[in-house]
């Protein structure tokens, strides 16, 4: 019952990674201003978004407590690098442009809370 739960989750915090940059707080290209550094940021955050809903399939599925743990911890690297990922590929300089004030903002609580959800999935999947 708790992998349905932490796979249902981190589901949503996958789907709300996938349509953050393009739908629910676009980056700079999304609301009609030039291709620009966040473009790519946010390309980067689709496939990892799509990683994540990948991941919690296979937790909201697993039967053993080798498999939920090694998703979970997987599931900390995924969010770890939907932190990492504006830091490593960049995003606008000014601080008026919607990347720095919508979307990167956004994708770093998601990815926190990505960490956070699979650390405490990982730590109580121990004793299953």
């Amino acid at each position: 019952m708790k992998q349905k739960i932490f796979g249902f989750i981190l589901f949503l915090l996958g789907l709300f990674v996938v349509l953050s940059p393009r739908y629910i707080l676009p980056v700079c290209e999304f609301t009609g201003k030039h291709r620009m550094a966040c473009t790519y940021t946010a390309n980067a955050e689709l496939f990892m978004g799509f990683l994540m809903l990948s991941i919690a399939a296979g937790v909201f599925f697993s039967v053993s407590a080798d498999a939920l743990r090694w998703l979970m911890f997987v599931a900390l690297a995924a969010g770890v690098s939907v932190i990492l990922i504006p830091e490593v590929l960049g995003y606008c300089p000014s601080p008026q442009m919607p990347c720095r004030y919508g979307a990167v903002p956004m994708l770093r609580l998601l990815g926190g809370l990505t960490v956070i959800l699979s650390s405490v999935g990982f730590i109580t999947s121990k004793g299953r």
